[in-house]
C-alpha cells in the first residue's frame, strides 16, 4: 500500500504474474531512470501481495513512472516484465485504478501477467506554508489540468452475467475499454452466473467519440484465455 503524502503519487500495489513455475518476485520504482522504492521480496508465489507504505517525491509532472518486476535468485534478479505510468495522466486528490500489462521486448512469452495500480496524487501541505513552494504546486494544477482536458466521468458498474457459455468449466473475467483506458475485472470462479459487484470509472472526453467495449474472457486452468464474446 503506497499512500500519498506530499507532492508524491501513492499507489496499491496487486501483481498477477501469469508465468509457469515458481518465483520470488519483487518490485522496483523508477522515475528518470533512478530507482526511488524496492519493494521486499515475496518468495514463491506468483500471485504476490504487498502491504507496505512508501512516499515518492514527484517535482513535475511531464515524466513516466515505470514499475519493474523482478525475480530475486541467489546470484542475480531476472527481469519479469516493465509497465509504466504517465504522471500527467492522474488526477489530483482522487485515487484511480489501472491494469498495466508487464512487458519484455525480450521475452518469447505472449503474457507476462499484469500489474493492478490503485493511484493517487496529492500537493505536500507544507509546500503552502512557504512561496517558492505554493508557486511549484500551482505550475503543478495548471499543469494537470492541461493534460487533462476531461469532461467528467463514466461510472460503470459490472452487476453479473446470466448463461455464459462455457461458464461452468472455466474462470470467467470482463475487459472495458475506454479509448486508451482499460479495467479488468476479478476472475470469478467456474459458474455461468458469475456475479462481480464491481465498480470503474472511466474520463470522459466530449471531443472524442471513443466506443466503450466490453469483453468476456474465460481462463482455464492452464492458463489458456479465449475471448467468448464483445
Amino acid at each position: 500500500y503506497f499512500k500519498a503524502v506530499g507532492l508524491c503519487g501513492g499507489m496499491l500495489i496487486y501483481v498477477l504474474l501469469i508465468i509457469t513455475g515458481t518465483s520470488d518476485p519483487y518490485v522496483k520504482f523508477k522515475l528518470n531512470g533512478k530507482t526511488l522504492y524496492k519493494s521486499k521480496v515475496v518468495y514463491k508465489n506468483l500471485n504476490p501481495v504487498w502491504d507496505e507504505t512508501v512516499v515518492l517525491p514527484v517535482q513535475t509532472l511531464d515524466q513516466k513512472l515505470w514499475i519493474k518486476v523482478y525475480d530475486r535468485d541467489l546470484t542475480s534478479s531476472d527481469f519479469m516484465g516493465s509497465a509504466f505510468v504517465a504522471l500527467a495522466e492522474l488526477e489530483l486528490n482522487r485515487t484511480t485504478e489501472q491494469v498495466l500489462k508487464l512487458e519484455d521486448p525480450n521475452s518469447l512469452e505472449d503474457d507476462m501477467g499484469v500489474i493492478v495500480l490503485n493511484l493517487s496524487l496529492a500537493v505536500k501541505q507544507e509546500d503552502f506554508k512557504r512561496n517558492s513552494s505554493f508557486m511549484r504546486s500551482m505550475r503543478l494544477s495548471d499543469s494537470l489540468r492541461k493534460n487533462q482536458l476531461w469532461n467528467g466521468l463514466v461510472t460503470i458498474t459490472l452487476l453479473e452475467g446470466k448463461n455464459i457459455p462455457g461458464g461452468g468449466l472455466a474462470e470467467v473475467f470482463i475487459l472495458l475499454k475506454l479509448g486508451d483506458q482499460r479495467y479488468k475485472s476479478k476472475t470469478l470462479c467456474k459458474s455461468a452466473n458469475p456475479q462481480w459487484r464491481e465498480q470503474f470509472d472511466f474520463h470522459y472526453f466530449s471531443d472524442r467519440k471513443d466506443m466503450l467495449d466490453i469483453e468476456v474472457w474465460r481462463k482455464d486452468n492452464k492458463k489458456h484465455e479465449d475471448l467468448l464474446g464483445t
